[in-house]
């Protein structure tokens, strides 16, 4: 679910995946399932890694298989990404057309940088 920080003030949430001080958009799960939000954490991460290795929804195949969560999800990413493609692909597809991707919506390619805005 994607909300901004009005929502999630009202939701009383408080949770290390929802809020930002300029109210950027941030991806919420339930604080009281860890594991889920570590799973949902890793399939989103999945798509920014599959965008830098150019790895697209036709090439899907290409992502490597992960045991983090146990051998019945090593395809978890390789999943994700065949049914959603990558982040650019997403991005496209859904809200392109309404904000321009730039700035903090591109990947980072500078090593030295942080890969994700935090709202630190």
């Amino acid at each position: 679910m994607f909300l901004n920080d009005t929502a999630l003030i009202s939701l009383g949430t408080n949770s290390r995946h929802s809020t930002t001080r300029d109210g950027a958009i941030a991806l919420v799960t339930r604080e009281d399932d860890p594991q889920w939000s570590d799973f949902v954490f890793w399939v989103v991460m999945g798509t920014f890694i599959a965008e830098d290795k150019f790895i697209t929804k036709e090439i899907s195949r290409d992502m490597v298989d992960v045991f983090a969560f146990g051998s019945n999800f090593k395809g978890m990413h390789r999943h994700a990404i065949s049914a959603v493609g990558n982040y650019g692909e997403i991005y496209s597809r859904s809200v392109e057309s309404i904000v321009p991707r730039k700035g903090r919506n591109l990947l980072n390619t500078n090593p030295f940088g942080p890969q994700l805005y935090s709202y630190f």
